[in-house]
């Protein structure tokens, strides 16, 4: 190798500082980018509804947009004297206008909803006027994006063979600025500089990036734009090589797109899909794309020749795809589980999804080598090979997500895209004469082969037997199984049924493997007190609005009040709403009934565009750390759902608090509270705590009209079976109104929709949640029932003083509907059927449930009397206060021998004590014996039920 010569030096160094800064102009234009993106996408969300559709029509406007930019640098960028000046007012543009949609998109709502209200519930033109909003909005710093990069290859690009290091040095840049944009959004700046904030930030970087592009575009040789003006646009047609490889483009932009989708869906299974997870999902395929690019950029240095290999790069696509698959795990750490950490989150994406976009940049910089060598110009080159790869890209995800999924499955759709890259390799051949050299067409040839052997070795059937099980496992037992399992265009959902004596006892709605709904008595419980509360506060509730279906206990309990004449039913996902017919009988289901309108539709956009009002809004979506649901826990949200209110309307909300940390459950009641003056805060069942509040209602009900539904023959006996047998219990769930509340969101700002980060991505941390229990303590919870102003406007005098007793019993309640460090034990049991006429809450803490209860009756009556059934039976009795029979059947049951019959011969020796049977008692606890095998509960047990026997008289 020769010596650099002093002018050697003198001419690398310039070209290198140049290469440089372009490239950190570039890394700073594709951070703000995918700023841009996410703040779009959650502006739209607010806007447009936050529904897969109108998120992929906003995806489909961005990607529009840049289709554009690249169509207009195709026949631009050779007519552009000075390409940098271009380029820093193409940055220009883009900050100014994508901040000024930032800015303008919370305006424009009221602008656009009445527009919205012509069209009522036509899904086809909503959507096409989604479509033209979005479009218009993003048009021009879109378009002006497309533009860009076209524009710096063609500045910097100074001959064929040096094109395609080019190319994928800036693209590679491009894409790594991405992967900050990605995620610094979602760590480090919309919590404290909000949507604006982060918007003018973003603004910001493409200025910055404008100003170095200007800056240098000064000090190039003044014979780079004399060169550029001298070589015209070309007016050529595409010939068939051009077309293969632009078809090849097309393609591999569809299959990297249709595969993010796929793999988000796929990793929702093992991974909680917040927005963070989502940012560092986005945030590793970049990575992969960037460095693949760059390490084109490398290998097209050293061998400028590099992409003959491009068959050969196509088909590796096909062999990682299809083994990140098959390998897959999401074992993290020595276990498997649902993964929430963020750093989890980013070893699973990595071993998912890493290769494959690694592969895909190379493919795309070797792509555009070779088609270099087709077309005259450097920035008609990228212009055509960006535009092919973005509208690949637009069709990839929009084909994904509302065909492959729905109709395929994750596992059949990946092979599709296996296919897709498979297609890749042919159209790459050397399929001209001047280019079939011997060695061309061997490398094609195995390449092709290697396609045909990933097809046949694809690991079919692996979603069935390891990645549902695997993904489903802690929901999974001896008693519950899957009965139904949809991909549809919103999410994976699963129902999972639980059963006792062959009959099923609870429903559990499993969605992307995160559990979101269920029909077990605690999640009844709460779900119908929605409805309970709100009817027995405002018993002149006709018209009644239910955002989020689920599983339908509220739906139910709308439809079981026999006094509403509307009822609509808003949810987001078709698939939910089908899923009623799993779980309802035959006839049964809410949505069959006349009274009940089902609008599938985002639960915010719907209350927008909606003209209707109401006497009941009440609403369960998702927790807010959800991706996409913290719009239906913002101030800004509560506003819209006091405005929806008729004079004197109630509405009522979940919180689930726990999954929050104490900072974010006080944000969102001081959202709630901002909109709502008369806020209040109910426990439905444990942690499962309900936001009230009402629109100017000060009319106290008298207490037969508060009470009614307890009369009532249909929703009488259901609260019977939630354990809220009278009217005193409701008043037992009481836990502060908004004076009470006042104090402890003091000094806390509101969960808004410009900070929508005030409730945290992250999952929430066991030691920040101990306000759960201060809260929810009984005594003091009295205390405030008894000073507060709201209960004394609302209930009934007779009723409120009568609903102090019943707070003592709540404090079982809360034991039995949540996870209780120590469940109740016999004293408690003692205590309750001393003290109160309950039924249902002794069968509760005895073990069972009244749904069990009903399926014993009737085992029973069959003539069932296996030792389940005699158990059952026994805590029956039990609740009804017959110790005697109680003691029977426990007798019975324990009969059986086996560890249960432990269990069994204590609650016997506890109904002879109920019953005053102290001999029988003695013996049969003398029986027993100390139990060495028995757990630390039933010794405990043991040794209270010892101390409860009378001494033995003196026989002296």
């Amino acid at each position: 190798m020769r010596a650099r010569t002093g002018r050697d030096l003198k001419e690398r160094y310039p070209a290198l500082a140049v290469a440089v800064i372009l490239s950190l102009v570039l890394f700073l234009s594709g951070a703000a980018a995918l700023l841009f993106e996410a703040l779009w996408l959650r502006r739209a969300g607010l806007m447009l509804g936050s529904s897969v559709w109108a998120s992929s029509i906003v995806l489909a406007a961005f990607m529009t947009g840049l289709a554009i930019g690249n169509a207009l640098a195709v026949r631009l960028t050779a007519r552009v004297a000075r390409p940098l000046r271009l380029y820093a007012l193409l940055e220009v543009a883009v900050g100014v206008a994508g901040a000024a949609v930032v800015l303008a998109t919370p305006t424009l709502t009221p602008v656009l909803a009445p527009l919205f209200c012509l069209f009522g519930d036509n899904a086809g033109f909503t959507d096409l006027l989604r479509l033209a909003i979005a479009f218009t909005l993003v048009l021009l710093p879109t378009t002006a994006m497309g533009f860009t990069l076209p524009v710096l290859t063609r500045a910097l690009s100074r001959g064929d063979q040096d094109f395609g290091r080019v190319l994928g040095r800036l693209y590679g840049w491009n894409t790594l600025g991405g992967v900050l944009g990605a995620v610094a959004g979602e760590l480090w700046l919309i919590a404290p500089l909000g949507l604006r904030g982060t918007a003018f930030l973003a603004a910001g970087l493409n200025l910055l990036a404008a100003t170095l592009a200007w800056w240098l575009s000064r000090r190039r040789p003044p014979k780079e734009a004399a060169e550029a003006s001298s070589r015209g646009p070309s007016h050529g047609r595409l010939g068939p090589r051009s077309l293969r490889l632009l078809a090849a483009a097309f393609l591999s932009g569809a299959s990297l797109l249709a595969l993010e989708v796929i793999w988000f869906r796929f990793l929702q299974l093992f991974v909680f899909g917040t927005t963070l997870t989502f940012a560092f999902m986005l945030a590793v395929i970049l990575l992969g794309v960037g460095a693949g690019g760059l390490g084109a950029s490398l290998w097209l240095r050293r061998d400028p020749g590099a992409h003959r290999w491009l068959p050969a790069v196509a088909s590796a696509a096909t062999l990682v795809t299809t083994s990140s698959y098959e390998l897959f795990s999401p074992w993290y750490r020595g276990a498997a589980f649902f993964i929430s950490q963020p750093d989890a989150t980013m070893v699973v994406s990595l071993r998912l999804m890493l290769a494959s976009s690694l592969v895909s940049g190379v493919l795309f910089t070797f792509q555009g080598a070779a088609l270099r060598r087709e077309l005259p110009g450097a920035g008609e080159t990228a212009g055509h090979l960006t535009l092919a790869n973005t509208l690949g890209s637009m069709t990839g995800a929009l084909v994904a997500g509302f065909v492959l999924l729905p109709v395929l499955g994750i596992e059949r759709s990946i092979f599709a895209v296996v296919v897709l890259y498979g297609a890749v390799v042919a159209l790459c051949g050397p399929h001209g004469s001047d280019d079939a050299s011997r060695g061309s067409r061997g490398l094609w040839l195995g390449s092709l082969t290697a396609v045909a052997l990933c097809l046949v070795l694809f690991p079919r059937y692996a979603m069935v037997t390891r990645h549902l099980p695997t993904s489903l496992a802690r929901f999974l037992g001896d008693a519950t199984r899957v009965v139904a399992l949809r991909e549809g265009v919103n999410q994976t959902t699963t129902v999972l049924r639980t059963e006792w004596g062959g009959e099923p006892i609870a429903h559990r709605l499993v969605t992307n493997g995160h559990s979101m709904s269920g029909t077990d008595l605690a999640d009844r419980r709460y779900m119908k007190l929605f409805v309970n509360w709100a009817l027995a506060v405002n018993p002149r509730i006709r018209h009644a609005l239910l955002i989020n279906y689920g599983l339908g206990s509220t739906a139910k309990a709308l439809t079981d009040t026999r006094a509403l004449t509307s009822i609509h039913v808003v949810d987001i996902s078709r698939e939910i709403l089908d899923m009623a017919s799993v779980v309802f009988p035959p006839g049964h289901s809410p949505l069959g009934d006349p009274r009940v309108a089902v609008h599938v539709e985002d639960g915010r956009f719907f209350l927008q565009t909606t003209a209707a009002s109401f006497d009941l809004i009440t609403g369960e979506p998702p927790p807010p750390k959800g991706a996409g649901v913290v719009n239906l826990y913002s101030r800004e949200y509560f506003q819209l759902l006091h405005h929806r209110l008729n004079e004197g309307g109630v509405a009522t909300y979940w919180l689930p608090v726990e999954e929050l940390d104490e900072n974010d459950a006080r944000a969102v009641v001081s959202a709630f509270c901002a909109a709502f003056v008369d806020c209040s805060l109910w426990t439905g069942a444990g942690p499962h705590w309900m936001l009230a509040g009402t629109r100017g209602l000060h009319k106290r009900a008298p207490e037969d009209a508060f009470v009614a539904q307890w009369r009532d023959d249909v929703v009488g006996p259901e609260l019977v079976r939630l354990a809220v047998e009278t009217p005193e219990q409701l008043g037992a769930t009481f836990l502060a109104d908004a004076e009470q509340l006042a104090p402890w969101i003091a000094g806390i700002a509101p969960l808004e929709d410009d900070h929508p980060q005030r409730v945290s991505p992250d999952r929430p941390q066991a030691a920040r949640q101990d306000f759960i229990e201060r809260w929810m303590e009984v005594t003091q919870a009295a205390l405030r029932f008894e000073s507060s102003k709201l209960v004394r406007e609302l209930w009934p005098p007779g009723l409120r003083a009568r609903s102090r007793d019943f707070f003592a019993t709540q404090r079982l309640v809360n034991a039995v509907t949540s996870l209780p460090t120590r469940w109740p034990g016999l004293e408690e049991l003692r205590d309750l059927l001393n003290d109160s006429t309950l039924r249902t809450l002794p069968v509760l803490v005895a073990g069972s449930s009244p749904v069990v209860q009903e399926i014993t009756q009737r085992a029973w009556t069959r003539g069932e009397r296996s030792p389940k059934i005699q158990a059952q039976m026994a805590i029956g009795a039990l609740g009804r206060r017959d110790y005697v029979r109680a003691a029977q059947h426990f007798g019975v049951a324990a009969a059986s021998g086996g560890h249960e019959a432990i269990t069994a011969r204590m609650y016997q020796v506890f109904a002879l004590l109920m019953a005053e049977k102290t001999g029988e008692a003695r013996v049969v606890l003398s029986a027993v014996g100390p139990g060495p095998a028995a757990g630390p509960d039933e010794q405990r047990a043991l040794r209270w039920l010892h101390a409860m026997l009378p001494p033995e008289p003196d026989r002296r």
